[in-house]
């Protein structure tokens, strides 16, 4: 076995493999994710893509020393190993979806590929708290959460320096806290989980209706109104503003809850959503989130990224890095020196 590493970075629309030594990655590839056929589609195609990179670079594919891989959630045990029963892959968990691709309920991607390869899976907010704890705005707090704020919301969290997983690897799932008892509808089938009240997917909800509404009979076609429309509208539209200002106010207390729960020391908020907007959004989420119990929010720091477009690059390989690397690394930050991705061309 050689000294590679592979990092798998699975989400809804796309995934990534890439290939790292201890000087750089040396090759990234990306493709569509497979949502059709059997469910062992996606754990064929990751496989198939690691081979791919390998072939790419000229090493063979069993000096691959281990796999770690980042993926959409949430999952459930299964005997010795867990399966992925996200309802961004999983169609057969969403009754009435709209053109499914699939009848799948649960994706054994972690059995499967291990199979072939030494494995460590996480959800991909939990590999990010790592990679942030390891490489980024986390260094040296042992008490720290982060939270994405994108299309969906999600969370990774240390305490006490220890990584939190629970049972079936899903912690701390705060995209899917209730907020209010009457709120819109989340994915999952919640009603008023804090995905549902202020994800990117929420923002340009709520701002559609608002146009199709205030806007009845001039004509425009606003359904493809997206998150991106209301906050380059903020400044000149007051539907706009109030529903970005209320997301706002929702992901705060959101944040003062879990930091009830665990009492974090510091927030980090990634995701395209926060980062895209961060010059608005964080100063109206941390005004928001220090009107909470003083006791427990007092010296909590609310940071974004550090990581920001690496994220996902280095997130996956932070599960699998050898510790002899790790201070070599941050102080070299080669993932700032990958080259671009390259399509996977299935064989």
């Amino acid at each position: 076995m050689g000294e590679y590493f592979a990092g798998v970075d699975v989400g809804g629309t796309a995934t990534r493999v890439s290939i790292f030594d201890y000087g750089s990655m040396r090759i990234k590839v990306t493709a569509p994710t497979g949502k059709k056929g059997q469910n062992t589609a996606l754990p064929e195609q990751v496989l198939g893509m690691i081979d791919y990179a390998c072939h790419a670079i000229s090493i063979p594919p069993d000096d691959i020393a281990n796999v770690g891989i980042s993926t959409c959630s949430p999952f459930r045990r299964n005997k010795d190993y867990r399966v992925v029963i996200s309802p961004n892959l999983c169609d057969g968990l969403v009754l009435g979806k709209e053109n499914a691709q699939n009848d799948w309920t649960e994706i054994p991607l972690e059995e499967y590929v291990s199979k072939r390869f030494r494995v460590e899976m996480g959800n991909d907010c939990v590999t990010a708290v790592v990679a942030e704890h390891m490489f980024g705005a986390g260094k040296g707090c042992d008490n720290l959460v982060y939270v994405t704020w994108s299309t969906g919301i999600g969370g990774g969290a240390y305490v006490d320096g220890h990584l939190l997983g629970g049972k079936n690897g899903n912690a701390p799932h705060l995209g899917h806290m209730y907020i209010a008892e009457d709120g819109p509808v989340c994915g999952c089938g919640n009603y008023g989980d804090l995905e549902a009240l202020t994800s990117g997917t929420a923002i340009a909800r709520e701002y559609r209706r608002e146009q199709e509404f205030h806007n009845q009979g001039d004509g425009r076609d606003y359904s493809e109104t997206c998150a991106e429309d209301a906050f380059r509208e903020y400044d000149t539209n007051c539907m706009a503003r109030s529903i970005i200002n209320r997301a706002a106010r929702n992901f705060a207390r959101g944040l003062a809850s879990i930091n009830a729960l665990l009492d974090t020391r510091r927030f980090i908020i990634g995701g395209s959503v926060f980062m895209k907007n961060r010059a608005l959004l964080l100063p109206l989420v941390i005004e928001e989130f220090y009107q909470s119990f003083p006791a427990l929010s007092g010296g909590v720091e609310i940071v974004p990224s550090a990581l920001d477009q690496y994220l996902g690059d280095i997130a996956a390989l932070s599960l699998v890095i050898p510790e002899d690397w790790v201070q070599d690394w941050e102080a070299r930050e080669p993932w700032k020196l990958a080259s671009e991705s390259i399509p996977w061309k299935r064989g």
